[in-house]
């Protein structure tokens, strides 16, 4: 799902990544045009109706503020959490924070979050959000490699083989970037996605009723497409 239109670095703000991450994800579901579901498979993708592409400062600036106003996270920390990053997506892409289009997930597996991630993006279409550097740091996953059956269809026989990742701040420097499946698992911290450890977010979440922390710590977290 890259497309090199719909990218931009969070710099000079080295605290929005996740609003830099979204700003590209609603870019990405909007320059999509095939959503048309596979042979086989039940869900019906659906599209950005009320975003047009972006990549200016002033549009991921303003998506950092809303994050922040509606997320769980303590505003005395920088950036902002998966509740809000979830919400900016609903809200800018879908005209309602109570879309319900993107969902925030965790897993108790590198495994587990592997293959759902992939499922989100083969049936919906759409970009999936991961949270990196323990929780940390927001990055994106625009496509995969697998082997076995065929995600699109539905069915979940399949083997990830690697991931296609963009990370927002520029030191980064990842676009599009193939990582194998062992190197995210296992890979250096820029790259390696591992289990939620921030502890900043104590604030019950009214959308999901969950608190942050106890919802993610020690899972590996997604902000993924749920249609």
């Amino acid at each position: 799902m890259y497309d090199a239109r719909a990218v931009r670095w969070q710099n000079p703000d080295t605290t929005a990544c996740t609003a830099s991450s979204a700003l590209m994800m609603l870019n990405m579901a909007t320059y999509w045009q095939n959503y048309a579901p596979a042979s086989g498979a039940v869900p019906v993708a659906s599209q950005p109706t009320g975003w047009k592409p972006d990549v200016t400062y002033a549009r991921q600036e303003s998506i950092l503020a809303y994050q922040r106003k509606t997320g769980t996270m303590l505003l005395s920390w920088p950036g902002a959490d998966a509740h809000g990053w979830r919400d900016s997506l609903n809200y800018y892409g879908w005209g309602s924070i109570k879309a319900g289009v993107y969902t925030d997930q965790s897993f108790t597996s590198f495994d587990a979050a592997a293959k759902a991630t992939v499922m989100a993006i083969a049936l919906y279409r759409k970009p999936v959000g991961i949270l990196s550097m323990a929780g940390n740091h927001a990055q994106i996953v625009t496509g995969y490699r697998v082997t076995g059956g065929d995600p699109r269809t539905g069915t979940t026989s399949f083997t990830v083989v690697g991931v296609y990742l963009t990370d927002p701040l520029r030191s980064h420097g990842f676009r599009d970037h193939y990582v194998p499946l062992a190197t995210w698992k296992s890979g250096g911290k820029t790259i390696r996605f591992t289990p939620y450890e921030m502890t900043n977010s104590p604030y019950v979440d009214p959308i999901d009723g969950h608190q942050g922390n106890a919802e993610w710590d020690g899972k590996w977290v997604t902000i993924a497409p749920v249609e």
